[in-house]
């Protein structure tokens, strides 16, 4: 809402923006008035008209909040998927229907969910920042300021950092259907390589003679476009065991570009969904992330006798110094649960390349 004189009659302008259902803005304008009290007084008689239309969706005001701000794309569109897909239906409702009570009882439902605590912070700080425009901008009541992030324990990080031993794999790999998806898996496991390089190889990127990929880029997490590695060591060429370099040459006869795709990467969410499928078919922690495939990488080649630095090369850290604080509590030789893992691998006849493995 605003007041304003004109130059020219001297006369108070006041005005209001009224949201539209469909999202729109809607200007109703009072000129002639007689003075700035006059003017003040009308925009205070219609206040209640400028909050904005209470069937304004929250979606709609969150779409409009990312207009008005400095964020690029991919930014906006990691929020929205976030808030998409862990509060839907928040998401749908008027903003000015959502109350505090619902907002608490979506906290307390976002904390059972297999999410890290930063991710549920940061979910929650997303949602409050849609209600905190919708304050500043259309005097909307902020009820998101109940909400509260949850304090990160203090093994937060060494307990989200989990280990699939090889049997395990065994079982999960056994339950995959896609062939994609059970193909990617397999690849991330065995080459300790982060989700976004492995979607973002191209066909062009394996050498079948060396029987190597070359990484040289990454897939930016919600769109299929690329960008440069996390770090300039990042750019490696890594070494693939016999079996998953016969696998790697099959996906290269699938038609398209993309290694783990075709004439499009395999989606994110798509091999994720999967994952979690797959963790629940065959009982295992439901906590566990692709990333920790990575995870699960290091501990096969540290208990197998490979040194730090050779690790750190292969991994694309930008030095073994970040690998050892990294990966510290595997390179604990206390460590029993990692040290299964190797001791494990000798009871293991099949390997998850292998057909049988992937017959029940």
């Amino acid at each position: 809402m605003s007041v304003k004189r004109d130059p020219k009659t001297k006369k108070w302008i006041a005005s209001y923006r009224v949201r539209m259902p469909d999202g729109s803005l809607k200007r109703t304008t009072k000129r002639g008035l007689p003075s700035k009290d006059a003017a003040l007084s009308w925009e205070l008689e219609h206040k209640h008209e400028a909050v904005g239309s209470s069937d304004v969706l929250f979606s709609q005001m969150f779409e409009e909040m990312e207009r008005h701000s400095n964020a690029n794309e991919n930014t906006a569109q990691q929020r929205r998927n976030r808030l998409q897909r862990y509060a839907p239906k928040l998401w749908s409702m008027p903003i000015r229907k959502i109350t505090k009570a619902q907002l608490q009882s979506w906290r307390a439902d976002l904390r059972e969910t297999d999410l890290s605590t930063s991710t549920v912070n940061s979910t929650i700080r997303y949602l409050k920042s849609v209600f905190r425009y919708a304050d500043v901008t259309y005097d909307i009541p902020d009820v998101s300021r109940i909400l509260r992030g949850y304090p990160k324990d203090k093994d937060d990080d060494t307990e989200e950092m989990r280990i699939i031993t090889f049997p395990q794999f065994q079982d999960l790999i056994s339950h995959e259907k896609n062939d994609l998806c059970r193909k990617l898996m397999i690849f991330l496991y065995f080459t300790g390589c982060r989700k976004g390089e492995a979607r973002a190889l191209l066909k062009s990127d394996f050498d079948p003679i060396r029987k190597t990929v070359r990484i040289t880029k990454s897939m930016r997490r919600y769109e299929d476009s690329v960008k440069d590695p996390k770090n300039r060591q990042s750019i490696r060429t890594v070494p693939l065991d016999d079996s998953t370099a016969e696998m790697v040459a099959e996906l290269c006869e699938r038609p398209g570009p993309w290694l783990f795709g075709d004439y499009k990467p395999c989606s994110l969410t798509t091999l994720q969904d999967h994952f979690k499928a797959d963790l629940k078919a065959a009982g295992l922690d439901p906590r566990l992330r692709l990333h920790d495939l990575r995870h699960s990488h290091v501990s096969l080649l540290w208990y197998n006798g490979v040194s730090v630095p050779e690790i750190s090369r292969r991994i694309g850290h930008s030095s073994p110094k970040v690998t050892m604080d990294r990966y510290s509590h595997i390179f604990d030789n206390n460590q029993t649960d990692s040290l299964a893992v190797l001791n494990s691998l000798g009871d293991s006849s099949v390997t998850p390349h292998s057909k049988k493995a992937r017959k029940r």
